[in-house]
């Protein structure tokens, strides 16, 4: 696709730019080009966390509706769902709106974008600290990795007190069984967006 490939050759022409500026390091030029990225979407994606959080709380009011509708239509799941959506609707509650899914696009658009340059062999044989090789898995950035994402999990507003480390591991140890196997060049981007998330995960709790 014209359009698609116009969009990873400009990702792939700005990274090749940075790491000439900083004197051929490209491992750089990922943190820059990934922290950069994600702050500028952070507003966006503030607004999208925002309404999440919004509808949480909602359905967390209405908790013991659910229940009462879950133990009188348990036995005809048709008019439980309907009994459900009815009341999410007189409630408000609306997962998915207009700026949830233009964010979300715009998401996958960036990262894809982004991933897909990397995959294009930019990085062989370029290393950055203790990484010798971008191009190939390392142990060390790969537990970084899961350990940034555990942090930023455990901070985040959306889980309850009861269940927050529980829930704060799972996506630590995924990260760290994808981070174990793909390039040190994705999981760079990777840990380097987490840090960003973590920003707005911060700025969630003080709101």
């Amino acid at each position: 696709m014209p359009g698609w490939d116009s969009l990873v050759g400009f990702f792939a022409a700005l990274l090749m730019g940075l790491s000439q500026i900083y004197g051929g390091n490209i491992g750089l030029a990922i943190i820059t080009v990934s922290v950069l990225t994600r702050l500028a979407l952070l507003p966006l994606t503030l607004r999208m966390a925002r309404h999440a959080l919004a509808q949480q709380r909602i359905i967390h009011s209405l908790s013991d509706e659910i229940k009462k509708l879950r133990k009188s239509h348990k036995s005809d799941p048709q008019k439980l769902a309907t009994s459900l959506s009815e009341l999410y609707r007189r409630n408000g509650v609306k997962p998915l709106n207009g700026t949830n899914l233009a964010g979300g696009a715009v998401q996958a658009l960036v990262g894809g974008g982004l991933y897909a340059a990397l995959r294009r062999g930019l990085v062989q044989g370029q290393g950055l600290l203790w990484i010798r090789d971008l191009g190939r898995p390392d142990a060390v950035l790969a537990l970084a990795t899961g350990g940034i994402t555990f942090v930023v999990s455990l901070i985040g507003p959306h889980l309850s007190e009861q269940s927050r480390i529980a829930a704060a591991a799972l996506p630590a140890v995924l990260t760290l069984v994808l981070a174990w196997r793909l390039s040190s060049a994705i999981v760079l981007y990777w840990a380097s967006s987490a840090v960003v998330n973590g920003v707005q995960a911060l700025i969630l709790r003080t709101k």
